[in-house]
């Protein structure tokens, strides 16, 4: 009998090793792991992260797995919704392009955060004592699955054929993380077939969580992690000999006829292929969605070239992609946003805090900047305006500034610090890291974080490294 997409997907998860990776892509993933725990304290006193610490606390749980920042000890699964809350609170993670394929044809659309993959891989390898190859191997898995995840189904109708719709990318996660977390538990792969079976079968990310018609929510934090539960949950459940239904994908009322409605490249999905889709990754220079980088990368250039002053600007014009707009500019819900998380993901507000602090990172996004009068004001002059030109192809937004003086000034990038194009340095990520991980720590502390990182190939056990993520004077308490 010919195998199900489920057993041919956990049959390539269970076969990379660590000897096949190059060195770019080991050095890459140390990068990403850097990236991450940064953003991670970025989001540390979010208050989603402090809700699910609360609750966590109020559960007796194995002490298995450490959450940042406090120290708290619990249960792999809840480890990884407190730390994968925390990765996503300031939009300052990773985003992932879709492969060279579609890559080196211009094609601008980028799916998924691939880097929330790391704090459940973190919480079960500190359970499982695994080491830091083990780790490394399993972060390029997840990242190679969830981009021809995403390839297959960009395949049939073109880029965006998940939210149109009306599902959010993280749909895939429970599918990928149970046969990640399989491969760190030990499972064979029909174990690992029968994880992704039952963790898909239980999990689906509505488009209403993130959709640029709707008010954006807390609960937009946990679609990823909320999707790695699951994943964990299914692979738990699969090596005490659970089983699910194999033809999760293919089968009559599947995930391919349900969720997709057929519009999915199944044979895509199941080609066996190793080309390192992570080293297309963008490491972002900005706490914001990538959709806005062009412009709010042109919007810094003009006011820093040109000193202009947030006092000094009439009016800002920016010309952007279809999709932009209705993503993170759509006048209904985006111009005068009702939470703070609404107005993380607009467009007008972004640009006015670009324009009045000279910076868009974790200092900016803050509910206390989001009720200044200040930036309330600014963002009531910024007007955008969508272009079809700029749909489908890496086009860059166009911006211009015009003074009360009658000034006018525009500009645009093409890619921003942090595309693949223009990547972010070494040195770039590190100083990223040490501007949100220094309000809780050490120079000390954080160097010897970055130093574990860059020999994370070289431990024993990844709890050397996790250990290393508690604030100074947190106890390790347990749930």
């Amino acid at each position: 009998m010919p195998e199900t997409i489920a057993e041919q997907l956990a049959g390539e998860a269970k076969e990379l090793t660590f000897p096949e990776l190059p060195p770019e892509v080991v050095h890459q993933v140390k990068r990403l792991v850097l990236d991450t725990v940064g953003v991670a304290f970025g989001g540390y006193q979010s208050d989603s992260s402090q809700i699910i610490q609360s609750m966590i606390r109020e559960m007796k749980e194995p002490t298995e797995s450490t959450v940042f920042g406090s120290g708290l000890k619990t249960s792999c699964l809840y480890a990884t919704l407190a730390n994968g809350v925390m990765v996503r609170y300031l939009e300052f993670m990773d985003r992932n392009r879709l492969s060279e394929e579609f890559f080196s044809k211009g094609v601008s659309s980028i799916h998924g955060h691939h880097s929330e993959s790391i704090p459940p891989i973190l919480a079960v390898g500190e359970r499982q004592h695994s080491t830091g190859e083990e780790i490394i191997t399993a972060i390029v898995v997840a990242y190679e699955l969830a981009t021809k995840f995403s390839d297959s189904i960009n395949s049939v109708e073109g880029v965006g054929n998940l939210s149109k719709l009306g599902w959010k990318q993280e749909i895939k996660t429970p599918y990928i993380m149970a046969l990640v977390v399989g491969r760190l538990l030990g499972l064979s792969e029909e174990q690992m077939a029968h994880a992704l079976a039952v963790a898909g079968c239980f999990s689906a990310e509505l488009g209403i969580l993130e959709v640029g018609d709707e008010e954006v929510t807390m609960a937009r934090n946990l679609m990823f992690p909320y999707g790695a539960y699951h994943g964990i949950l299914g692979a738990l459940l699969a090596q005490k000999g659970f089983a699910g239904p194999l033809r999760v994908f293919e089968g009559h009322h599947g995930f391919a006829e349900v969720v997709l409605r057929g519009k999915i490249d199944l044979e895509k999905l199941t080609q066996r292929r190793k080309d390192w889709s992570i080293l297309h990754t963008w490491i972002k220079s900005f706490a914001a969605d990538c959709c806005m980088h062009s412009h709010l990368a042109a919007t810094l250039s003009l006011v820093k070239e040109h000193d202009i002053r947030a006092e000094d600007v009439a009016e800002v014009r920016i010309t952007t992609p279809p999709r932009t707009y209705r993503r993170v500019a759509n006048p209904a819900t985006r111009r005068h946003a009702k939470t703070w998380y609404t107005a993380a993901h607009s467009s007008y507000y972004t640009t006015a805090l670009a324009i009045l602090d000279r910076a868009l990172g974790a200092d900016q996004l803050s509910d206390e900047k989001f009720r200044d009068p200040r930036v309330q004001e600014l963002a009531d002059k910024v007007f955008i305006e969508p272009d079809p030109k700029l749909e489908e192809f890496a086009l860059p937004d166009i911006v211009e500034i015009i003074t009360k003086e009658g000034e006018q000034f525009s500009g645009q990038v093409d890619y921003p610090k942090g595309h693949p194009v223009n990547p972010m340095t070494d040195a770039d990520i590190e100083e990223k890291f040490r501007s949100m991980a220094g309000k809780f720590m050490g120079d000390e502390q954080m160097s010897k974080v970055i130093t574990t990182i860059y020999n994370l190939d070289k431990l024993d056990d990844v709890s050397e490294l996790v250990k290393l993520l508690v604030i100074p004077g947190q106890t390790a308490s347990k749930s």
